[in-house]
């Protein structure tokens, strides 16, 4: 009781201390560390789309196309948009690289459209499912899914935008 000579209450201010350094380390067994939940809007808008992309998966590309005997890549875009938002776009990539406002490819969501330059004149666009895939018309494969970290994509990547969809 080395304390209690030299310090009054001292058996009082280690038991509190003790206290706070054992309270301290407890843990809550209902706390989760981890990446934020994703909104179930954006979950459904997400099934929404791959639904929408399993329907017309390995369609083949018609340049002026809107048909399932081939389509091309804003018609695609357009008929996506138009089943799964009720939302009418216009019919041309370039069109459609005019709506919304402009976001960083990182910062993407299911539901935003992705533009490429293809060549000096040539436009593509996408809609984004994840933060790595969009769906899209090929004209090699027809509508199939790709990633835009693809070393193709990334080179040819030109912008992204998020139209008033109603989800974001």
């Amino acid at each position: 009781m080395i304390f209690k000579t030299f310090i009054p209450g001292a058996p009082l201010f280690i038991a509190i201390f003790m206290l706070l350094v054992v309270s301290g380390c407890a843990t809550h067994s209902d706390t989760v560390v981890g990446p934020p939940l994703v909104d179930e809007p954006i979950l459904k808008v997400q099934s929404e789309l791959l639904s929408y992309y399993k329907d017309w998966h390995a369609t083949p590309h018609r340049l002026g196309g809107n048909t399932r005997r081939g389509l091309d890549c804003s018609a695609f875009v357009k008929n996506a948009y138009q089943s799964v938002f009720e939302m009418q776009l216009p019919r041309t990539t370039v069109g459609q690289s005019e709506l919304g406002e402009m976001i960083k490819k990182s910062a993407v969501l299911p539901g935003d459209l992705v533009f490429f330059k293809i060549s000096r004149r040539v436009r593509h666009v996408g809609i984004v499912i994840n933060d790595n895939q969009f769906m899209h018309v090929s004209e090699k494969k027809g509508v199939m899914l790709s990633a835009l970290d693809n070393v193709y994509w990334r080179k040819k990547y030109w912008k992204a935008v998020r139209p008033d969809n109603g989800l974001h």
